[in-house]
């Protein structure tokens, strides 16, 4: 599904950015890289309207539903964490 995102930075950074843990669950981290994708697209409407549409089908929560419990900022700042913020993103989900 993240392929499908229509820009090519976000294509490039799949690699690096997407991580699943062993027991199938996605990283904090890379759920706030593609919350941050959602939010802004980079600049191009159509990648943040498809990454959000991708956002809606990969997590229990809705990309709407996250935008109103999470800032922006903290994920702009925490999506390349390199720490276990795991439980920080759980708290503000609760």
């Amino acid at each position: 599904m993240l392929e499908s995102i229509p820009h090519k930075t976000c294509q490039r950074a799949i690699q690096t950015r997407w991580r699943v843990t062993p027991d199938g669950n996605v990283t904090a981290q890379s759920t706030l890289w593609l919350f941050c994708w959602a939010k802004t697209g980079r600049n191009s409407p159509d990648a943040a309207v498809v990454s959000r549409e991708v956002f809606n089908r990969l997590f229990p929560a809705s990309f709407a539903d996250f935008d109103a419990r999470v800032e922006h900022e903290y994920a702009r700042v925490n999506r390349y964490a390199t720490g276990n913020i795991e439980w920080e993103l759980a708290r503000m989900l609760a």
